[in-house]
């Protein structure tokens, strides 16, 4: 490999690692709820902003490139999640929890919360602010820094 580039590959496969291992740990935990990754974060988002569209609701995830319809209809047929009429437009549904939906999400967030300990353990808070910092400058631009903004996640 060309020696220039090094510092530049070695970035690629840590972010790739630390990706795949923060899910493994995640889906680890989730597992005793019978929840998926993607699950959890689509009940926290439900949860914050209680009533989506699909579109909507697909503008704020992350772990979902496009229209998270598969996931959702899985999970409509779970019945973590309800599909509403519109009050305001009857050709359009939103998305909401259901009550089995609700006592997941105070599940997910214990299990976000040890999560979150493990990653306090190992950094201070400037070291998490800065590590976001230069993440999301190789965000910049991308469509999933849209998502990470509209979420309060950046500036």
């Amino acid at each position: 490999m060309d020696n220039q580039y090094v510092k530049a590959e070695a970035l690629r496969y840590v972010i790739l690692a630390t990706q795949r291992l923060g899910n493994r740990m995640l889906n680890d935990l989730l597992k005793e709820i019978e929840l998926t990754a993607s699950q959890a974060e689509v009940i926290r988002v439900l949860e914050e902003w209680k009533s989506l569209s699909l579109k909507e609701l697909g503008k704020l995830l992350i772990c979902e490139t496009g229209s998270p319809s598969r996931l959702i209809e899985r999970m409509y047929q779970d019945g973590l999640v309800e599909k509403i009429v519109d009050p305001n437009d009857s050709r359009f549904l939103v998305l909401q929890l259901t009550d089995e939906g609700q006592e997941k999400a105070k599940a997910i967030k214990q299990i976000e919360n040890q999560l979150y300990d493990e990653f306090k353990k190992l950094y201070s808070e400037e070291e998490l602010e800065n590590i976001i910092t230069f993440l999301m400058r190789f965000l910049k631009d991308q469509p999933v820094q849209e998502a990470l903004k509209n979420r309060g996640f950046s500036s």
